[in-house]
């Protein structure tokens, strides 16, 4: 198993050849580490969590970039 190079005339790498083997590890790898990411965060969860509050968002917002200017 070995990982091929493919160069270009001027000797700039410009593609890859990857076993089968290595391929199907590296890409099982990549989908649990986006099953464990997407388990810690999801933006959806948050999704609507202002519709219930009384509150004034342009207001808030406002109040929001204050405190970053006066930082």
């Amino acid at each position: 198993m070995k990982v091929n190079y493919i160069y270009d005339s001027k000797g700039k790498k410009t593609a890859i050849i990857v076993p089968i083997e290595i391929w199907e590890k590296n890409k099982s790898t990549l989908k649990k580490i986006n099953q464990i990411k997407s388990r810690l965060f999801n933006p959806a969860e948050y999704r609507g969590i202002y519709r219930e509050m009384k509150l004034d968002l342009e207001k808030e917002s406002r109040n929001l970039r204050d405190e970053w200017v006066r930082i």
